[in-house]
Order: C-alpha cells, then structure tokens, then sequence
C-alpha cells in the first residue's frame, strides 16, 4: 500500500499546494465513542482547546519513504484544522482504483492527550449526500500506536465484494467512522440515523445493507410500511423491524401509527397504536423503525411468524 505514497509523493513534479487541495472533509469521532483497547480516565478536557496535529509516521513508512516525500507528508498536515481535544478523525487525502477494489489514503489524527492504539473498526466510503458507497472493517491495530495530537498516514483497501454500487464517479467522496455519523443513507434511498447507526448490530446491518440492495424503488407518490423482522422478546411482547417509505415529494411527519401485525396464516396476531412524536421520513427515502407490540395487545400466543405482515389499519 506505502508503493501508492510513494508514487504520488515521489514525482519531480510534485505540487504540494494542489496536493492539499485533494484532502477531504473530515470525519471526527469523539474519544468516549472510540472501542479502543484501553481508555484511562482523565480529567474533563475543555471542549475549546484545539490542537494542532504533527505528522507521525509508522515505522515502516519512516523506513521507505525519502525526505522529499516525508516533507510533503508534513506540508499537508500542517494545513490540516486544529482537532478538538479529546477527538480523533480521518482525513482523506487520495481514492484510486486497486486490483482488490479501491484504496483509499487518509491521516488518522488523534486528538487525544494520551498514545492511541485502536481496534477493529468499521470504515466507509461516502459519495453525495452519506450516501454509502463501500462498508467494511478494518484491523486498526495495524496503525500501530498514535502519540498524543499527531496524524498518521494511511492506506485502506475496500474490497470490490463490499462495494453497494457500481459505474458511479467518486469524485465527492468522504472516508469516514462508522460511529461518527450523523446519518448514513444505504441503497434505495433507505436512511439510518446517529442512534440507529450506533445501536445496530454488525449483522442488523449488513441485514438492512442487503434488503435495501432487494428493494424495488419507492413508487413516485407511495407511502407504504416494508416488514423486515419480527421476534419475540423476553417480557413476551413481539417486536417488529419495519421500513416506512416515503415516495412523495414532500418529507413527512408522523404523530401516531395504529398498526396490526398478521401471522402467515394472515390471521391477526396482535394491533395497537404507536406515538411517533413526529418521526419525519425525508422526500423518496424510507426510514426503519421499531415497534413493540407488549404482551397485552397480543391476540394469538401460538402465531406462526415464520412469514408475517404488518400493515396500517383504519382508526
């Protein structure tokens, strides 16, 4: 991956100016939501500080690279914003094609007044409006240990297999945490907010991740409920994944949504009404949201939910 650096970095040629042009927005993720190995306390730090952040080279780039290229390296991070104490972030700087996929450039910045050294985490690739492009994981460990308020460069492959389009420019791009978005928006226009994003399991979202790859477009003008998951949960109540599409033109707000959940018998399960406290799903998108069903609204015990619906109903 360092032989991408290199070349860039390496010609007679090289413009540092137009260099620092190519680094993108960046992606900035607080240190209580970083799953690194260790997080020691430390005092309450001052949301104002900023920091700025040295180039840090692992010691194989220290090894390869010349001074010409380390000197560029420096150049460009140095024009880096200062980082708010006590945050890291990712910086792309370059997105080219490679023979497993693409590989993706970026500073690692800590922020932090301690060494870091992160884990397994999830990385993206985002085009347009966070519209996800490429998910996949990543051994961070790899980085090796980050000394306090410096950036370190590096190189991500993201394979073709994760890629969720094809034929499309990436031009407006973003390399960014997982845990850092506010919204991320996966196929046919299906969008995940910061608290779903966070509360998801891997597998709840490669599973969102695959249905939306499933789904037919939204009809111009549709307004309709997708089920995607039942199960019954300790306290016997039943809780349904659902998917509230939106095809107008215009977004939509939602107060309450009496809805009735059938088994694959059609036979009604069980049917309540739901306060949304104006759940807004935006123009053409669809939103997931769950449902719970308690023990009480629940007409059938036996239910078979091996295929099930659950639809609005007439107040």
């Amino acid at each position: 991956m360092i032989s991408f650096i290199k070349n860039w970095l390496g010609k007679e040629t090289t413009n540092t100016a137009e260099i620092k042009e190519d680094i993108k927005e960046e992606s900035v993720l607080s240190a209580a939501d970083i799953p690194s190995e260790t997080q020691p306390e430390s005092a309450q730090p001052d949301q104002d500080q900023l920091k700025d952040t040295p180039l840090s080279l692992h010691p194989l780039w220290e090894e390869q690279l010349n001074a010409q290229q380390k000197y560029a390296l420096s150049f460009m991070v140095a024009d880096l914003p200062p980082i708010a104490v006590d945050n890291v972030a990712l910086a792309g700087l370059r997105l080219l094609p490679h023979e497993a996929g693409i590989e993706v450039t970026a500073f690692v910045r800590n922020g932090l007044p301690r060494p870091i050294r992160f884990e397994k985490m999830n990385l993206l690739v985002l085009i347009g409006d966070n519209e996800l492009f490429s998910r996949q994981e990543f051994d961070m460990d790899e980085i090796g240990e980050i000394p306090p308020f410096h950036a370190r460069p590096w190189s991500f492959v993201f394979k073709r297999e994760n890629f969720l389009k094809t034929d499309v420019l990436l031009n407006n791009w973003k390399l960014a945490f997982e845990l850092a978005q506010k919204k991320m928006v996966l196929p046919q226009q299906l969008e995940l907010e910061e608290s779903w994003i966070k509360a998801l399991s891997d597998e709840q979202k490669n599973g969102l991740i695959r249905l939306a790859q499933t789904l037919p477009p939204i009809k111009p003008g549709e307004v309709n409920v997708q089920s995607v998951q039942v199960s019954k949960a300790a306290d016997d109540s039943l809780r349904a994944l659902l998917l509230i599409r939106n095809g107008a033109n215009q977004a939509l707000s939602f107060e309450s949504l009496p809805l009735a959940l059938f088994d694959a018998n059609g036979e009604k399960v069980a049917e309540g009404v739901f306060q949304l406290n104006g759940l807004t799903v935006n123009p053409e998108t669809s939103k997931p949201w769950l449902f719970i069903f308690p023990k009480e609204s629940i007409r059938k015990a036996d239910a078979d939910l091996s295929r099930f619906k659950v639809a609005a109903i007439e107040g």
